[in-house]
């Protein structure tokens, strides 16, 4: 039976890590994101006011992941001139269609994303968020927050909304939809 320390062999299975640790700090780095951006939708929180008054405010968090390979997402607020300016469709660089639940179908509701009249608008511009450095690949989250206000335009309590993100490049990325989101009563 060896009564011997245990020490040296901790010590050993601790350097190796180290030295892994150093070995693997030295690779480069692969990032395959698309430079067209890609989003998921993640999800949706609800809060309901009522003021002194009674008067009902919804506001809705939405989530939004993406990735961009080349992390140019965002704009910045001199960015509003050639294809930015305000008559533009790419002045906002996240398109948001609104839908309200009619009947058992999803009836797109008020602004058509991203040209429309109505006075109904919840396109956004989602600043720049570039990293620096040389790796510009990009993965996070957005929240985007909605004021509804007293409630649907309609009157019905179940909504949606689909969403486009606009890099700089105007790539447009692929197209999701939120779940059905309930406003409570």
């Amino acid at each position: 039976m060896k009564t011997g320390s245990k020490l040296p062999y901790f010590l050993s299975i601790s350097l190796i890590s180290v030295i892994s640790l150093f070995f693997s700090g030295c690779t480069k780095i692969e990032v395959n994101f698309p430079n067209t951006p890609v989003i998921t939708f993640s999800s949706a929180t609800i809060a309901k006011t009522i003021d002194s008054t009674g008067l009902v405010d919804y506001k809705l968090k939405l989530i939004i992941s993406f990735t961009d390979g080349n992390g140019n997402i965002g704009l910045g607020p001199s960015d509003t001139t050639g294809s930015y300016r305000p008559a533009s469709p790419y002045y906002y660089n996240l398109w948001v269609g609104y839908y309200e639940d009619i009947k058992d179908s999803f009836i797109h509701v008020g602004h058509s994303y991203p040209f429309g009249t109505d006075t109904i608008n919840y396109n956004g511009r989602i600043p720049i968020i570039t990293p620096t450095g040389k790796i510009k690949a990009i993965t996070g989250t957005i929240e985007y927050d909605i004021d509804l206000g007293s409630g649907t335009k309609s009157g019905v309590n179940t909504i949606r909304f689909d969403f486009i993100l606009l890099d700089r490049d105007l790539n447009k990325s692929n197209k999701v939809t939120s779940i059905p989101i309930i406003l409570p009563p």
